[in-house]
C-alpha cells in the first residue's frame, strides 16, 4: 500500500503557523482513515507528536487534547480523533429513498422474542449506520437500541434523513461506556452475544440463542474493542463465500436479527 509522504521536520518548520495547523489537520485526517493499519498508524501517530512540539506557537485547545490522547490502543484513539473532528466525523453521502409503510401482520411469537433482544452499538462512527439501525429496530420492535462512546444519536443532523422518524418510535439511550452497558445488561440476566470476526466464534445459523439477548456491534474499521469482546457470552458472525470476511456492519445486523426472529433453532 502507497501512503502518502509525511512532512519533514525542516518543511515544516518553515511553515507559517497556521500552515503547521493545516498540515496537522491533513494529519489527522490520514490517521483516522488508517486507524486499522498497526504500522502506519504507530508511524503517523509519532510523526504527529513531533510536529506538534515543533510548532510556532501554542497549539489551539483541541489540538492539544488530541495529540496527548493519541494511544497504542486504536479505539482510544478513535474516540479522541472523534472528539476532535466532531460533527465532521459523521459524513455520509445520502441516497433518496422512498418513504412507505405497510399493513403489519406481526407474528406474536416473534414479537415476544423481539421484545427480549437489545442492540449495543460499541462506537460506531456511521450516521447512516446508525441510522439504519433505528429503521431495523423499529421494524422488529427490539426492545432497546443502546448507542455508546462516539456513536452518533438522534440529535445529530442528519439522523433524521437516515433514520426516516423511527428515532421516535425506538427507545434508545445513550451510554459513554460499551463496557458499562454490557456490565449493567448482564447484571439483569441478559445474554451477550458479540457479533464479531473474531475466533472462536459461530455462525449465527448455528447456534440456539437463550433470551433476554444483546447484540453487540463494533465499530465499522476496528470492531469491538477488546475487553468488551472479553466479557461477552457468545462470539458470534456471519459466514461468508467470498474474499471479504465482513459485512457492513447495519447490513450483518439485519441479516443476523431477522434469523435471530424468525429462523434461529428453538
Amino acid at each position: 500500500m502507497k501512503y502518502p509522504a509525511l512532512y519533514s521536520p525542516e518543511k515544516f518548520y518553515n511553515f507559517s503557523f497556521d500552515a503547521q495547523l493545516k498540515a496537522l489537520h491533513k494529519l489527522f485526517i490520514e490517521l483516522e482513515k488508517d486507524l486499522p493499519h498497526p504500522k502506519r498508524r504507530q508511524e503517523l501517530q509519532e510523526h504527529i507528536r513531533r510536529l506538534g512540539r515543533s510548532c510556532h506557537e501554542p497549539l489551539p485547545l483541541r489540538y492539544q487534547k488530541l495529540l496527548t490522547s493519541l494511544s497504542d490502543d486504536p479505539h482510544r484513539t478513535l474516540r479522541a480523533l472523534s472528539e476532535y473532528f466532531g460533527a465532521e466525523s459523521y459524513k455520509d453521502s445520502q441516497s433518496s429513498l422512498r418513504i412507505g409503510d405497510g399493513q403489519k401482520a406481526a407474528d406474536p411469537a416473534a414479537l415476544q422474542r423481539a421484545s427480549g433482544i437489545t442492540l449495543v452499538a460499541d462506537n460506531l462512527r456511521s450516521v447512516f449506520n446508525v441510522g439504519s439501525l433505528f429503521r431495523l429496530s423499529e421494524c422488529l420492535a427490539i426492545k432497546e437500541l443502546i448507542l455508546c462512546g462516539i456513536t452518533p444519536n438522534p440529535s445529530h443532523p442528519n439522523m433524521s434523513k437516515t433514520a426516516l422518524g423511527t428515532c421516535e418510535r425506538v427507545p434508545w439511550r445513550y451510554c459513554d461506556s460499551t463496557l458499562q452497558a454490557i456490565m449493567e445488561l448482564k447484571a439483569k440476566g441478559t445474554r451477550i452475544y458479540a457479533l464479531e470476526t473474531a475466533a472462536p466464534s459461530c455462525s449465527v445459523f448455528e447456534v440456539k440463542y437463550s433470551y433476554p439477548l444483546a447484540l453487540v456491534l463494533g465499530n465499522e474499521a476496528l470492531g469491538i474493542a477488546p475487553e468488551n469482546l472479553a466479557i461477552c457470552d457468545e462470539i458470534v458472525h456471519l459466514p461468508v463465500l467470498g474474499w471479504k470476511n465482513s459485512l457492513n456492519v447495519s447490513v450483518a445486523a439485519s441479516i443476523s436479527l431477522y434469523h435471530i426472529l424468525f429462523g434461529a433453532k428453538a
